[in-house]
């Protein structure tokens, strides 16, 4: 029989966040997809073959400048090289730089180390509102 392990995962950012106990007891020949919200999560996961992460929670940026990426990119440069008193100004910056670490997973396909992640943009916005980021769901077909 042909066997597909699928795990899924705590959200990143909880307590309960701990995919050593069930990826460490993983049978290494079969294939691993796993189900993990936060896209951050591919950091941590390179310890182990994952061969297909699938998570969401950026919704793509919601609001993305075509050429740049999306805003929330732009929030955190800007909160990295600017002084606090300027950036602070912004409305929902702060807000915004705490959604994922790694904006540049924010929609797509990408390799992390040795595994692969697919980050869905999905269907919903918080707040309302898609500005060059439309909303997508994806048909994936396992070969």
């Amino acid at each position: 029989t042909a066997e597909t392990a699928v795990i899924g995962l705590a959200d990143f950012w909880s307590s309960e966040f701990n995919p050593a106990p069930i990826m460490n007891q993983l049978d290494p020949k079969i294939p691993r997809i796993v189900l993990s919200h936060n896209p951050d999560s591919a950091e941590p996961l390179q310890k182990w073959r994952v061969d297909l992460q699938l998570s969401g929670h950026t919704h793509g940026g919601q609001i993305v400048i075509p050429g740049f990426g999306p805003v929330p990119k732009l929030f955190k440069i800007i909160q990295q090289n600017f002084p606090t008193f300027l950036w602070s100004r912004i409305p929902f910056i702060h807000t915004c730089c705490r959604v994922v670490n790694h904006w540049e997973w924010g929609q797509g396909i990408y390799q992390i180390g040795t595994n692969q992640l697919y980050v869905n943009r999905g269907l919903g916005t918080y707040p309302p509102g898609r500005l060059f980021c439309p909303p997508e769901v994806s048909i994936i077909t396992l070969v």
